[in-house]
């Protein structure tokens, strides 16, 4: 590691001792701290498979998009369990310093690392975190042997998805700092992957095998949630495994997708650090080292929660993207220019014909930086060369009108600072039983277009959260399943499977690569 650990323990000691200051007022109704169960469902109903949630609007949607951002940045309750809230909590306040905030929810998760680990390794248990204090190591997913760049994500540089199997590389801000990416995972998704043993890609293997076969032959998907010999979808939250979990657990699952920004604190373009929710991080490295330990700022978040209604992604961002926000009420000063453009002086947004522009040019798939591959160095900082990034699709009204009635209601907390984006579900005014958002034909997605600049910087024309994900299958699939309801199952709409590692490897022959300490 590049930093010495008396420097690393100096560095926690200095931020256990300082004090987080006011909290935000407290103006929630009911427990917020708990996710809603599905559209229009706080609570896990009594009998989750009968009880419906009745008439759904699009506005739910976002009000459940909102609900759930809340509730997994709700404070963590120091020595409970992963992602237990602490009840007598309040969100982050409004407080401009340069010390780190609370620990919340869904930092708590588990990450991809932890969780797929070598199969004779387990078994897992979620239990407590295994970091203490303000500053953690963020662990992105690996995919393992999958793509042809190995493990694109493990540095947390790369851009978070793939086209066509393929890792894009990484976004430079205006400070010429990289934004960095980390994974984390609910515990309704730990206990599916423990339930069926799906940390073993040979499992995932032969059970999509049995899958396909008993589709084939009759037509039908296997329907025997106990019969672990085919594959078994993600859970919505009505599986019975998921009820003796406590009730801020009892959901279909969650997985977080979180970027970050260094916080510039000193010169005349220093960032405003109250304006963002704020952590200490050290991220892997392409060459297997860590990061030395960094103040960073939350920009990005996407939040992928399965459902009964569905699989509803969502994705949120920091107000000072790509443009300047200031609302009435705002305590704190404008920085003097977008995290991610230069900005024209005045606060507006600078456009870009494919919403990104480097050395100069945009729209040239040549000029899109590569992607860090293992063993790589970084780029010296004063050779990086910046991606000013604009906005493509104005965010819509509807959206809009949403974000002013939560930033409103969250005036008094760091949160009042982020924006939903938008969120894609099955297009409520041609409904459809079966399948997630966006898959072609009778199944439509409300929106087609829905990337956050930050996550998807450079694929933010005919691009989507579900777009992406459709390409998702578990270990075993060897070709495209059909759009049919018979395959519905093997559409998990989720990368994480893939990090499975395979238990009749010798341990330690594959997988993730481990920081160096």
């Amino acid at each position: 590691m590049r930093n010495s650990s008396n420097k690393l323990r100096l560095t926690l000691a200095i931020l256990l001792l300082v004090q987080p200051g006011a909290h935000a007022t407290k103006k929630l109704s009911g427990e917020p701290w708990i996710m809603p169960f599905d559209v229009n469902e706080r609570y896990r109903p009594a009998d989750p498979v009968t009880q419906s949630s009745g008439d759904i609007k699009q506005q739910d949607i976002y009000e459940f998009a909102w609900k759930t951002f809340i509730a997994l940045n709700w404070p963590y309750k120091e020595g409970g369990q992963r992602g237990e809230p602490d009840r007598e909590g309040q969100l982050a306040g409004i407080i401009n310093t340069d010390a780190p905030n609370k620990m919340v929810v869904w930092e708590t998760y588990m990450s991809p690392q932890t969780v797929f680990v070598s199969p004779q390794s387990w078994p897992v248990e979620w239990g407590q975190p295994d970091f203490v204090g303000l500053q953690r190591i963020a662990t992105p997913p690996c995919y393992s042997d999958r793509y042809a760049y190995g493990r694109p994500f493990a540095p947390g540089i790369n851009q978070p998805y793939t086209n066509a199997n393929v890792p894009t590389g990484p976004v430079v801000d205006q400070n010429k700092n990289y934004l960095r990416v980390e994974v984390t995972l609910s515990q309704p998704y730990f206990e599916y992957i423990s339930k069926f043993h799906y940390y073993d890609a040979d499992v995932q293997a032969s059970a999509v095998a049995n899958f396909v076969e008993f589709a084939n032959k009759y037509i039908a998907a296997p329907d025997d949630p106990d019969d672990d010999s085919y594959f078994q979808p993600l859970p919505t939250g009505t599986e019975a495994y998921i009820a003796p979990l406590e009730a801020y657990a009892q959901q279909g699952i969650t997985e977080i997708k979180a970027a970050w920004k260094v916080l510039k604190t000193v010169g005349e373009d220093a960032d405003v650090p109250g304006r963002y929710f704020r952590r200490i991080l050290q991220f892997p490295l392409p060459d297997g080292s860590l990061s030395e330990p960094t103040l960073v700022g939350l920009v990005g978040l996407h939040i992928h929660r399965v459902t009964p209604f569905g699989h509803l992604p969502s994705t949120f961002e920091h107000v000072d993207n790509v443009s300047l926000h200031r609302t009435g009420a705002d305590p704190l000063p404008l920085p003097a220019h977008p995290a991610l453009n230069p900005g024209n002086g005045r606060g507006k947004p600078v456009s870009y014909p494919n919403g990104y522009q480097v050395n100069g040019k945009s729209g040239e798939a040549g000029l899109i930086p590569a992607p860090y591959k293992e063993q790589d160095s970084l780029i010296p900082v004063e050779e990086r060369e910046t991606v000013n990034v604009s906005r493509v699709t104005p965010i819509p009204r509807h959206v809009e009108k949403v974000n002013q009635k939560y930033r409103t209601m969250l005036k008094d907390s760091v949160w009042s600072y982020y924006q939903l984006i938008g969120t894609q579900n099955k297009n409520i005014d041609t409904p459809n039983d079966h399948l997630g958002p966006g898959i072609p034909g009778p199944q439509q997605s409300n929106v087609q277009n829905l990337v956050n600049t930050t996550l998807e910087t450079y694929t933010q024309k005919g691009f989507s959260c579900a777009g992406c994900h459709l390409n998702a299958f578990p270990h075993g699939v060897s070709s495209f399943p059909p759009y049919e309801k018979r395959f519905e199952d093997l559409h998990v709409m989720s990368f994480l499977l893939l990090n499975a590692i395979s238990g009749s490897q010798p341990v330690g022959s594959q997988g993730c690569s481990t920081p160096a300490l």
